[in-house]
């Protein structure tokens, strides 16, 4: 039974020997390994999706709500590869040096990032929604209403991250702390995950809903003028983009939460075996995007190259304008939906 007295002065070691998770004495040869291997990844995260957000905001294409976003998914992402970054710095025998703040701090930080990412995802998916059903390549969304729903989604990340630190841990109720986050209160664990969970399911219903309104509209209209195929092409080709997105962030990222969920309602399971192999999982995660936008879209790859080839800003978009239409259409096309206010997708 909880005894009502607050732990904010103990170590950390204390909340990790009362949760019976290991808590490294010294560096050896793998823990070293896994450091610095950890540090490149993110630091590669930091590179790549920064390469992500310089190429949108350059190439005047990809001046579109749904890059808009894409952009700021990047943004959730480079913030993660700084909260992985901070992790590294403060994880194994370091983690005997942190204070109950800063053990916080860095769990926060992690939080923070993934809130973001699933928060850009949801607003993504709600857009791809809104297209399609109004038969538009693009929202008529006006910027200013992208860096309201921008702000809106940050505000809500750092407010889940912060939540543990203001309050909502186990350091005034110590038999609640879990096994894998020795300072969060299991019911914090249970509703981060879930929350998270829903989610998930949520955006795979709207993309599902999509897909069967694209299938049975295409099946019911026996001809289509080129222009009509070619808005078609390209919205399907984003939104096979996405959904590539989101099924890798959902595979990289469920078995996390799941392991999560087991902690809290499982106190035979032996989740702390699995802990790390998940946390790598997500973390790479943040690095897949660009790899993802580099695969599945020829003129962001263009755009990539020029920029890393230190060409000037004009030489980027030229060699836009003069890609071929064939292996570029779905840029081109998009091009195309700032001079029309309405597009036939199917």
């Amino acid at each position: 039974m909880d005894d009502g007295q607050c732990y904010y002065n103990e170590t950390i070691a204390f909340f990790y020997n009362r949760s019976q998770k290991y808590l490294a004495r010294e560096w050896n040869a793998v823990s070293k390994l896994v450091m610095g291997l950890g540090i490149t990844v993110c630091i590669f995260i930091m590179l790549a999706n920064l390469l992500v957000m310089v190429a949108i905001y350059i190439n005047r294409r990809f001046h579109f709500p749904i890059y808009y976003l894409m952009a700021n998914l990047a943004a959730a992402d480079f913030f993660a590869g700084l909260a992985y970054f901070y992790l590294m710095f403060n994880t194994g025998p370091n983690t005997r040096r942190l204070t109950v703040s800063t053990w916080l701090l860095r769990q926060g930080l992690i939080d923070t990032s993934l809130t973001a990412s699933v928060a850009n995802l949801l607003a993504i998916a709600i857009e791809r929604h809104i297209t399609v059903f109004r038969m538009q390549l693009h929202t008529r969304m006006s910027n200013r209403r992208v860096v309201v729903v921008i702000v809106i989604i940050w505000t809500m990340s750092i407010i889940m991250g912060a939540i543990p630190s203001v309050g909502w841990n186990c350091i005034c109720a110590i038999d609640t702390c879990s096994n894998m986050a020795p300072l969060y209160s299991n019911s914090y664990l249970g509703f981060w995950a879930i929350f998270n969970l829903v989610t998930f399911v949520v955006m795979v219903v709207l993309y599902a809903h999509i897909f069967m309104y694209v299938r049975q509209r295409t099946m019911r209209m026996s001809r289509h003028s080129s222009g009509q195929r070619r808005n078609r092409d390209t919205m399907m080709s984003l939104l096979k983009t996405v959904v590539i997105v989101l099924g890798a962030f959902i595979v990289c990222w469920t078995p996390g939460l799941v392991l999560l969920l087991l902690d809290v309602v499982c106190s035979n399971c032996n989740v702390l075996t699995y802990e790390k192999f998940f946390l790598l999982l997500a973390e790479f995660n943040s690095a897949m995007n660009p790899i993802i936008y580099s695969y599945r879209d020829k003129e962001m790859s263009v755009t990539f190259k020029q920029i890393l080839c230190c060409q000037r800003q004009e030489n980027v978009n030229g060699t836009a304008e003069g890609s071929d239409r064939s292996a570029s259409s779905f840029n081109h096309t998009v091009l195309s939906g700032a001079h029309h206010n309405d597009h036939s997708v199917v």
